[in-house]
């Protein structure tokens, strides 16, 4: 495929240039998911990692998810003010947070991935199941093989 309808650009040679396109459109896509929600993308991130981790500080938070600590804490505070997580104290270590989510939290996490699910059928639906696990593989592969550009600390 040369060029596709609308993409009139000598940029659209570029595997990355592609890359850039897809990631803003499925931003785009995530967004309406989450704005009726009233999160956004990287606080279902965040909730969605609190979830499955145990007991995560808001470092490991930050590192796992890739998110400048600055950033993190805005996020989880911005999460405590609308009633989704709470943070409290890690009785072994009184420096960290251990940052939990609320019950209406995990009923928003669940609605909020259902959802997904079905806007990311309707995403690939131009691609077969063979190739969207093609997509999946070679995406993480890439993504393994390059450092994260995100500050840590």
């Amino acid at each position: 495929m040369e060029n596709a309808s609308g993409w009139d650009t000598p940029l659209w040679q570029t595997t990355g240039f592609r890359l850039i396109k897809l990631g803003e459109l499925v931003q785009a896509v995530t967004a309406d998911i989450f704005d009726p929600q009233e999160i956004s993308s990287r606080q279902f991130h965040v909730l969605a990692a609190a979830e499955a981790m145990s007991e995560p500080s808001q470092k490991e938070l930050s590192r796992s998810l890739g998110v400048d600590p600055n950033v993190m804490v805005g996020l989880i505070d911005d999460l405590e003010s609308q009633g989704l997580a709470v943070r409290t104290r890690n009785p072994k270590d009184r420096r960290r947070y251990i940052v939990t989510p609320t019950p209406e939290a995990s009923l928003l996490l669940r609605k909020a991935r259902e959802a997904i699910a079905l806007a990311e059928e309707e995403f690939f639906s131009s691609l077969s199941r063979q190739e969207v696990r093609t997509l999946h593989e070679l995406s993480g592969r890439l993504l393994d093989a390059h450092p994260r550009v995100t500050k840590f600390e």
